[in-house]
């Protein structure tokens, strides 16, 4: 039997290697040829017959739900995602992480990215569509996802960002600190006086990380959507508050590129958005993420955090002003 090649980060992930392997073999009816370490736990397996996705998720639970809300997706219509493999009844399991095998998709030799308006229009239109499908599956999986709270959520970022602001004050001019703080207040105060508008929204099922990472353009040219890891029951506009905060640095704070963009036009009509989309929560994101794992005397880190707050500010306070100026305040 040929042996198998692999390719794993340290040499002490060895030992770890073998196990898997072995109980690879033992799930998988086809003859592995190559495993492969893509960043922590997720794997890439080569078979004669099909290249597959291995990843870990923290509970069986976890991975049964998004066995399940995947099926659901292509049965209702959305197509454009991967699916799982269940060559055999018994779960994955190795050093207490339970692994699922999904489908590998063939990527596109242009990497996707917000930089160009095609893909930035492309990624909406695929959003629209899943939140179009999800909305008719609330109900089945209302009882089974988590509900996301906005509210708890900018308040608990905001107030670890205020616990940090003396670490942070040391690495950025502190008025420029304090005018993110005030920010973050205002936007906060704003949306929380008027809390019930988010009930008046109908619920979908938010895919919750709409980062340019999450969407694949595979070889054929079609766009996907994947990893499902944090979806939960919510209104839209909670995605498309962080689909606006992911782009907004790639059309330069521009007002105008965004609202002609599908699906913001009628949110620029709504104040509680516009309210919404002045707290800074990318900055607040990451010092709060950077100082909590202890990554600042990491310099690579630090100053991709310290370009996230420094370089487009003054783009970024225009646009703030101008929403301010829309909402009347």
């Amino acid at each position: 039997m040929k042996a198998v090649i692999y390719d794993f980060f340290h040499r002490g992930d060895d030992t770890f290697y073998y196990r898997l392997l072995s109980l690879l073999e033992k799930k998988i009816p086809f003859q592995i040829i190559e495993l492969s370490r893509i960043r922590n736990d997720v794997y890439l397996i080569k078979t004669k017959q099909y290249w597959i996705i291995l990843k870990g998720f923290t509970s069986y639970q976890k991975l049964k739900v998004q066995v399940a809300f995947t099926r659901a997706l292509k049965q209702e219509g959305f197509t454009q995602t991967y699916q799982f493999y269940e060559f055999d009844e018994e779960p994955i399991v190795i050093d207490n992480k339970v692994y699922g095998l999904i489908e590998y998709l063939p990527p596109h030799k242009d990497s996707f990215s917000y930089h160009s308006k095609r893909n930035r229009r492309e990624a909406l239109q695929l959003l629209e569509h899943y939140y179009s499908v999800t909305e008719r599956l609330v109900e089945i999986y209302k009882y089974i996802l988590p509900t996301f709270h906005l509210m708890k959520k900018f308040e608990h970022r905001l107030e670890e960002y205020r616990m940090n602001i003396p670490i942070i004050e040391q690495y950025v001019k502190k008025d420029i600190v304090k005018e993110i703080m005030e920010w973050a207040d205002y936007s906060f105060g704003s949306i929380k006086n008027k809390i019930d508008y988010l009930d008046t929204n109908p619920n979908v099922i938010l895919h919750g990380d709409v980062a340019h990472h999450n969407f694949l353009r595979v070889r054929n040219n079609e766009l996907y959507l994947i990893d499902f890891d944090l979806i939960s029951i919510g209104p839209r506009i909670a995605d498309y508050l962080q689909f606006a905060n992911r782009i907004l640095p790639d059309i330069g704070w521009s007002i105008q590129d965004l609202q002609s963009m599908q699906g913001y036009a009628d949110l620029f009509k709504d104040k509680w958005f516009l309210m919404a989309l002045i707290y800074p929560t990318d900055i607040l994101r990451e010092w709060n993420r950077i100082i909590r794992n202890k990554d600042v005397d990491n310099a690579y880190l630090l100053e991709q955090v310290q370009l996230l707050t420094t370089n487009q500010f003054h783009k970024r306070k225009k646009f703030y002003q101008k929403l301010q100026q829309l909402v009347g305040t």
